[in-house]
């Protein structure tokens, strides 16, 4: 699609004011990425929790004093311990700078990790695979809203709504790696699965929109290229390599193997362009670059890629002891008590991101973590901390086989390097609070301040950055504004989202959010 035809299609559709926002922004055009440090990742992986989480339960932020005043005294929880108070908290590792290390409570014994009875060997894996190495988390993020399909667009985006003001995150990353990488990852931007929804990349081009493959056996009946799988194409799926050309018939600069018949549809589009209005050129131009990726896909025959790709690799040839207590094979699950819950289906789309990594077929991967923590009942906390816990568990394994995994094309390098993983929900949910005689308020509704979670490739090791009060409210923490000016406030949304694509290696010129934004200091690495 060229710029000038998405030009005409984009005033059409938002009006010239929120065209020229966009058109500053850089987000017109997919160019090619600049040249980037050899530690800026060239992949992002999304792991959604849905419903809203309590991220302090998990890391912890808080002075110690203020501890008590927000979390509840330890109990159980269906035969799990839950809560913890401040003598409960250990450091991953000693404070790298200003900023407060990675604490959790250490649920776990600490001679025998996978010890249950009065222990939880829940969020061990993050000291087992050494993952402050590479990770940070940001505090008291301002959602803008406790709405949750607006604080999910919030968090994909940036920016609070009813519809998506700004591309989703995924997308403007695809987008902006789009020409550096159009040979080798025909699926820019795959949602695994999406219990909130569906990220979207309002505005840009085809090839920064997500493709949602939930399977392998989901992807065989419309991109397979194994004649078992498609017989009715025997004979006709011949391919030809050739200049890719735009929808005017000009070359790309790119290469694409086509079949006879996508070639004929192809030109088909080309013939029928400056026919009618400038509106049908703009659907036959948006038409012809779906067919030409469609192609890029069927050429790559990403079924067989994928099946050919280990997912869950490391979890099953070398399984963690401390997860010796948890069911079967299984890697991604988790149980509690006495056989009273089993986390189980986190495998297949943890083992179908994990091969979308790998495969390399892809630069953007969303998939939501299947347990909604959307409770609105008196026992909110304890599923909060407990089951919270578990799939916080779950993260860390899978970001373990990330730094198994060698980075492909990146001797040396681990997929982990070459990956930023964001942990996420839509927004948090309300904070426990103790009375005058010690008892504690449990109240369990949406809360609009959150945190996010950033691992992986130049992100800065070790750092908690931002806090909560004992409310729950977020604190100022230094920011950079779009405009290079330093400034301390509460971070919002907008925040979280431009220090990912800082981390990324975009600058706040080659990306726009409305409402302002700025980069957070302190979790990319200097």
């Amino acid at each position: 699609m060229t710029n000038t035809s998405r030009r005409t299609l984009l005033k059409w559709a938002l009006g010239a004011g929120q065209f020229a926002l966009l058109e500053r922004a850089g987000l017109l055009g997919s160019s090619a990425a600049r040249a980037a440090d050899i530690d800026v990742p060239s992949r992002l992986a999304v792991l959604y929790i849905p419903g809203g989480y309590r991220p302090a339960y998990y890391f912890t932020p808080m002075d110690d004093a203020d501890i008590p005043l927000c979390v509840p005294a330890p109990s159980s929880y269906s035969g799990e311990p839950v809560f913890f108070d401040a003598s409960k908290l250990v450091n991953l590792a000693p404070a790298n700078g200003p900023y407060k290390p990675l604490r959790t409570w250490q649920s776990w014994n600490p001679l025998n990790p996978a010890e249950r009875g009065g222990f939880s060997p829940l969020m061990y894996g993050f000291s087992h695979f050494a993952l402050h190495e590479q990770m940070s988390v940001l505090h008291g993020i301002d959602q803008g809203t406790n709405d949750h399909s607006s604080a999910f667009i919030a968090s994909m985006c940036g920016v609070a709504g009813a519809d998506f003001r700004a591309p989703a995150v995924h997308s403007v990353i695809a987008n902006h790696l789009f020409e550096k990488y159009r040979e080798s990852r025909p699926l820019p931007f795959v949602v695994v699965a999406g219990e909130r929804g569906t990220p979207l990349g309002m505005g840009l081009p085809s090839h920064a929109s997500p493709v949602r493959v939930p399977s392998i056996e989901a992807l065989k009946p419309l991109l397979s290229a194994k004649p078992t799988d498609n017989p009715w194409w025997t004979g006709l799926d011949a391919r030809t390599a050739g200049p890719e050309l735009d929808a005017q018939g000009q070359p790309t600069g790119g290469t694409l193997k086509t079949t006879m018949v996508e070639r004929f549809s192809l030109s088909r589009a080309q013939q029928m362009m400056d026919r009618s209005t400038a509106k049908v050129d703009s659907y036959l131009e948006g038409l012809h670059g779906s067919l030409s990726s469609v192609s890029r896909v069927l050429a790559t025959d990403v079924v067989s890629v994928l099946e050919s790709t280990k997912g869950i690799d490391l979890l099953k040839a070398n399984r963690p002891a401390y997860l010796s207590s948890y069911l079967g094979n299984q890697s991604f699950t988790y149980t509690f008590g006495l056989a009273n819950f089993h986390l189980t289906g986190l495998d297949p789309r943890m083992d179908l991101a994990l091969r979308l990594l790998k495969s390399d077929l892809c630069t953007s991967v969303h998939v939501s973590l299947q347990l909604d923590f959307d409770t609105h009942n008196g026992f909110g906390h304890g599923f909060s901390c407990a089951h919270g816990r578990g799939l916080m568990d779950c993260v860390a394994r899978f970001m373990g086989e990330l730094k198994a995994a060698p980075a492909p094309g990146k001797p040396g390098k681990t997929l982990l390097d070459d990956t930023l993983v964001l942990v996420m929900s839509e927004f948090g949910r309300s904070w426990a609070s103790r009375g005058r005689d010690g008892t504690y308020a449990l109240p369990d509704d949406h809360h609009p301040y959150t945190s996010v979670a950033f691992a992986g490739g130049n992100v800065a090791a070790n750092r908690q950055v931002g806090s909560y009060t004992s409310r729950g409210l977020g604190v100022p923490v230094d920011i950079i504004e779009e405009n290079g000016q330093p400034s301390k406030r509460v971070p919002r949304a907008a925040d979280a989202v431009t220090t990912a694509l800082r981390i990324m290696g975009m600058s706040t010129h080659d990306f726009f959010i409305p409402g302002g934004y700025g980069e957070v200091t302190g979790i990319r690495k200097a």
